[in-house]
């Protein structure tokens, strides 16, 4: 039995209020989302249903704030910013996000887990807001690029 390697932060709580950058990947980096014209996405109708199931999260999930996103032929970024008092930890967020889609989409869509990283200043903020909006321009240099 293959054992997965846990991405998460040991002992972090991952209901604190503040910013994370995620980034989800279709399974088998599948370029499902549709593809890139001119350095802008023409979303698939799979792409379609990704950009309005996270649209939909905050009226889903109480003190939940959405930031810049970027969805790409084979993966998504984006930055969530949880309230104080969170009840529902980023994991369980991202569960319900990935399984509105898969539901949606009728088929397997993500690999099993996503990455994620905390945005720890105002700094850190403004770098990944630029690599968000800027992911199409780079796409062909993008190491989920097929």
């Amino acid at each position: 039995m293959s054992h997965r390697k846990n991405l998460r932060l040991p002992y972090y709580d991952y209901k604190s209020a503040g910013a994370y950058f995620v980034t989800l990947v279709t399974r088998q980096r599948a370029p499902l989302f549709g593809h890139i014209e001119n350095t802008q996405l023409m979303s698939s109708r799979f792409g379609i249903i990704a950009e309005q199931e996270w649209s939909m999260l905050p009226s889903r999930i109480n003190k939940l704030k959405l930031d810049a996103f970027v969805l790409m032929p084979n993966h998504l970024h984006g930055i969530l910013w949880l309230g104080e008092n969170m009840l529902c930890p980023l994991q369980r967020i991202i569960a319900l996000y990935k399984a509105g889609v898969t539901r949606r989409c009728e088929q397997k869509i993500w690999q099993f887990n996503f990455h994620e990283r905390v945005i720890r200043d105002e700094g850190e903020l403004y770098f990944v807001r630029q690599y968000i909006e800027q992911n199409p321009l780079r796409w062909e240099l993008d190491r989920y690029y097929l």
